[in-house]
């Protein structure tokens, strides 16, 4: 299984690769985990790099990405790999691609265009309430 995590700091390359080498050890699985620093933005060499795992990945993790060069281009790559991706994950990101968010039958791209839903306090869109959900999780 291919999995690309696409993230902004410093703190996150160890983990994720003790987590790929622990997982496949222990579970005896074939698990590769591409870890990509979105805190600058990326070279076209580094760029193919990104789209070369994207184009093979299954699971898309992407944390923190803010820039506006890099989630650009990403929003296009996501969208040319879309099929390809079983699950696109997205934690604290820009709005657009906040909504790139699906797994299984949970797409918020989709909510996001969809009907509003009541609440107690009136009418609020989906995303909106993904939106709160997130940053409450976050806190």
């Amino acid at each position: 299984m291919n999995i690309t995590v696409l993230y902004v700091g410093s703190s996150l390359l160890a983990p994720l690769k003790n987590a790929e080498q622990e997982i496949n050890r222990v579970h005896k699985l074939d698990v590769y985990v591409a870890p990509y620093n979105f805190g600058a933005a990326l070279s076209d060499a580094e760029w193919t790099a990104v789209e070369n795992d994207l184009s093979k990945a299954e699971i898309v993790f992407v944390i923190h990405v803010m820039d506006g060069e890099n989630a650009s281009r990403l929003l296009a790559a996501l969208e040319r790999y879309k099929q390809q991706h079983r699950a696109v994950i997205v934690i604290n990101c820009m709005a657009d691609l906040m909504r790139r968010t699906r797994m299984g039958k949970l797409n918020v791209e989709a909510l996001a265009d969809g009907v509003s839903s009541n609440s107690e306090k009136g009418r609020v869109k989906p995303f909106q309430l993904i939106a709160s959900i997130g940053s409450w999780v976050g806190k």
